[in-house]
This record gives structure tokens, sequence and C-alpha cells, in this order.
């Protein structure tokens, strides 16, 4: 069943651009407000779109309602895409912003992101997220930050659906023509924003990278444990997303193939290693596995060390082998579960 289209609204603002800022029990959400009030092209209302209930959120979002009329508190319980749903049916605006709690935007971000809306084929553009000013205090964090720089660069800027939502801005009449986002791609919600922006590609609207319209990212609470859990969730729903639409656009064969090929060796090794008639090969194959992951480290890090100066970070690129790793095992939970029926549970991250 394809995802429910809003219906048309008849007091859409001409030119009026909606900021939807999706939250969950995160009082940054503050900041990130805050930050949408001085904008150099101000918006025509914030919405705070609340996933959340029992907390704060809502009393950061009336008082700062009081202080300036454009901030609306939206109680949209449920994971991200339903939410996000709500907040698109009820955005007056022509065009619609999206942002995450745990963004700030500069002062120029709103101006940059809808510049290229002049053009009217273009139907959603994107910035980057680079990690905010002293915010990535982890290895982890500062590896992820440089990580992102270069994803932005080689890959979001060439492959728009790869743009994600927290950060993007959209023509209302997208969501119109092709429905809204989808909610059955996972049940923790994962990559609907990549499958929305397939849909609206499809219909024709082009999608648009913008340098300029970036958005500084907290990452005070990211660490390796985090981000590769955070990792694990993406590839879960990625997976599905490749199920359905046959669309990726960094896990292929040969990226994959090394992180997938040395500890398979090894493994292979170690098993035919106690038994005296294949003792002789599991030590070759397990040799062999040890050595490609000696030199895919080495390769990491070398490369990460030549990239560091223009993607500050990546030195700590080794730590691409476990955040593959993660993602690989997500793809494997999202085969387990979409092979047993996917589900569409509300619960969210």
């Amino acid at each position: 069943m394809p995802p429910r289209r809003p219906s048309p609204r008849t007091d859409r603002v001409p030119g009026g651009v909606s900021v939807i800022v999706t939250v969950l029990r995160d009082l940054r959400v503050e900041r990130t407000v805050r930050s949408l009030l001085t904008q150099r092209r101000p918006p025509l209302e914030i919405l705070v779109d609340d996933g959340g209930q029992g907390d704060g959120v809502r009393g950061i979002a009336e008082r700062l309602a009081t202080e300036d009329p454009r901030v609306v508190h939206l109680d949209a319980p449920g994971n991200i895409p339903e939410s996000r749903n709500l907040a698109i049916e009820c955005a007056r605006g022509e065009f619609l912003a999206f942002l995450d709690a745990d963004e700030v935007a500069p002062e120029g971000w709103l101006a940059a992101l809808m510049a290229p809306f002049s053009d009217p084929t273009v139907g959603f553009a994107g910035g980057p997220t680079p990690a905010m000013e002293g915010s990535a205090h982890s290895i982890g964090a500062r590896f992820y930050d440089g990580y992102l720089r270069r994803f932005y660069d080689t890959e979001a800027r060439f492959h728009p659906h790869a743009l994600p939502m927290g950060n993007s801005g959209w023509r209302a009449s997208v969501f119109e023509r092709v429905g809204l986002l989808d909610t059955t791609l996972f049940r923790r919600a994962a990559s609907e924003d990549q499958e929305v922006a397939l849909r609206a590609l499809d219909a024709g609207f082009r999608g648009v990278y913008v340098p300029e319209a970036w958005v500084g990212h907290d990452f005070s609470d990211l660490n390796l444990r985090s981000l590769l859990r955070k990792q694990r969730i993406y590839a879960e729903g990625g997976y599905v997303l490749w199920r359905r639409r046959r669309s990726t656009y960094e896990a292929t064969p040969a990226r994959v193939a090394p992180y997938v090929l040395a500890p398979l060796l090894v493994l292979a090794g170690v098993v035919l290693l106690p038994f005296t008639v294949t003792r002789e090969l599991g030590a070759l194959l397990a040799l062999g596995g040890l050595g490609l992951f000696a030199l895919l480290a080495g390769y990491l890090t070398a490369t990460g060390v030549r990239l560091d100066h223009q993607y500050p970070g990546l030195r700590w690129r080794i730590l691409e082998i476990p955040r593959r790793w993660a993602t690989l095992y997500g793809a494997f939970l999202g085969w387990l579960h979409s092979s047993g029926g996917e589900s569409s549970s509300p619960a969210a991250e």
C-alpha cells in the first residue's frame, strides 16, 4: 500500500517557509529554536514536532511562543516519520524545512537552503551537518565528523537521495504529489527520508546539495558505542529500502568485500585448525585473513592521515572497520526482520 497523500491545502502562504524541528525528549530543542528566530530569511512558523510525552519539550515550546508567536508546539507522538507526517499536514508554508533538536542553524542557513527553489524543477535541497565547534569530545565523534564531512562532498553531492531530512528543504507540493513519509520501512524508523527522496526524483523533481546551507550538529553525546548502534539501526532500515527499491549509494560489493573477506578467512581458519587433516589449510586461511586485515587497517590509517587536513577527524579512519561491521550486522538483522515480515511499530529512537 503506497504512503497516503496529504490533502492539498488552500491556505498555503506563497513563499512562506514552515520549519519543522523534530524532537524526542531532547531539551536542546530550545537552542535550535532560538537559532531559527534570528534567521536573515525569517520562517513563517516554527513547528516543534514533539514525538515524546511527559518531558519538558512542551514547556520550552510554550515559553518560546510567548516570546515569538511563530513558535508552535505540535503534539505528534510516534516514530520519526509518523511525527513528521503530522507536521507536514499541519504546516502552512509553500516550503518546508526540517531540522533536528541537536542541530543549530547559523543566521544565513534558511536563505541558503531556499535559494535553489527559484528553479521550479527543484523539489528538495539539503546541506551538510558538521559537528558543532567543541562538541566532538570522543574519538568516535571526531571520526564521525570527518566521515560526514567527506560523505557530503563525495556522496550526497552526487546522490541527492542520500541527503538526510534533518537539514533539508522541500516544496510542500512534493508530498501532495508523491505521498507522505513511509512509516512501514522499519520499526525504529530509518531511511524513510531516502525513500521519499527517491519517489520525488522518480516524479521528475530535482534534488540539490547546498554546501552553504550547513548547520552545526551537537556531537557531545556521541561516542564509539553510540555511533555503532546508530549505524546498525540505519543499516536495518537501509536494507529494507534496498530490498524494495534496489537503491543504495555506499554499499557497493567492491567497497564491502574487504570488510567481509578478512573476518571470513580468519573464521574459516579457526574452524579448520583443530583437525589434523585441515590444520595446515586452517593456519594459511587464518594468517591470510589477519594479513588482509592488517593491510586494510594500514590503508585506512594512511589515507585517513592524508585526508585529515581536509576532513578533520579522519586520522581515526581505522574506525571505519567497526563502522562497516556494524552496518553489515544491521543489514543482516534487516534481512532477518524483513524475511519474517516488515514491522511498522511506532517505537521511536
